[in-house]
């Protein structure tokens, strides 16, 4: 059976000083992020830099293989 990876992906947006807003995303496990203009591009950005992580540290992805995530909620304060 072959192992799936998965991880928990935290986004939000960001207003770049000129204005421009972009979208921030981090792979909550792995504690890296990307950026893009759009939810779409950052994903991507992000799963490509995870895939970049993972060949350079192959010993990390045992922390994407698991069945479910625990727990997804947004904490107000």
């Amino acid at each position: 059976m072959e192992n799936k990876l998965s991880c928990n992906v935290s986004v939000h947006e960001e207003e770049l000083s000129n204005g421009e807003k972009v979208f921030v995303v981090e792979a909550v496990e792995l504690g890296i992020g990307d950026h893009g203009k759009t939810l779409e591009e950052a994903l991507n950005n992000l799963k490509e830099g995870i895939n970049l992580l993972l060949e350079e540290a192959p010993e990390k992805r045992e922390l994407l293989e698991k069945e479910k995530p625990l727990m997804i909620t947004r904490l107000f304060l």
